[in-house]
């Protein structure tokens, strides 16, 4: 089968800001590697569209997140990662198909992390330095909290009140099937 064509898991980890979409993506990563050995890729599109400014059209430059998610994931494939990790608030179905033209062959699965606002807050509280920065996060979280709640773009919901990062990274794991979709790709592939 041509790499091209090779059908591609994502994950997708989606919520409000400061809900744990990186630490639960840090912790699945952990699992997949040290308990699975699979071959994975974990990309924060935070990071790969951190720029400033950004243009006027496009505030969260999810653009250059896009175009930069395919650079990047291009890299990863050419050394063996077999599927990808994808931490990041996407606001539309737009976006996801962007996701996925970034990615070529991706099977989307996109989850949902949801907790209080009380518990999501505090854990905005404990990040940001500065005032201007807390104020802005806190508004965005619950604006954001709202809409995705309204939109329904996931698959699954998982609720991180009052749980580690690993246990999260695990339940997702199980409802996302990555660990049975590789023992039967590896098996495939032996053959």
């Amino acid at each position: 089968m041509n790499t091209q064509e090779r059908v591609v898991p994502v994950l997708n980890i989606i919520g409000p800001v400061g809900i744990g979409k990186s630490s639960t993506a840090e912790a699945i990563s952990e699992i997949l590697g040290h308990d699975y050995t699979l071959p994975h890729a974990v990309v924060d599109l935070d990071y790969v569209r951190h720029a400033y400014p950004a243009p006027r059209e496009d505030p969260f430059n999810m653009e250059l997140g896009f175009k930069n998610l395919a650079a990047v994931w291009n890299n990863y494939r050419s050394i063996g990662a077999k599927c990808l990790i994808i931490p990041s608030v996407m606001e539309s179905r737009e976006h996801l198909d962007k996701l996925r033209m970034s990615v070529p062959g991706a099977d989307l699965f996109v989850v949902r992390l949801v907790a209080s606002l009380e518990v999501n807050h505090a854990r905005i509280r404990g990040r940001e330095k500065t005032i201007d920065s807390l104020n802005w996060h806190l508004q965005r979280s619950t604006q954001l909290n709202k809409e995705l709640a309204q939109k329904k773009l996931e698959h699954v919901i998982v609720d991180t009140e009052s749980k580690l990062p690993s246990d999260i990274g695990r339940e997702i794991i199980r409802k996302w099937g990555i660990v049975e979709w590789h023992g039967s790709t590896f098996a495939q592939e032996e053959e």
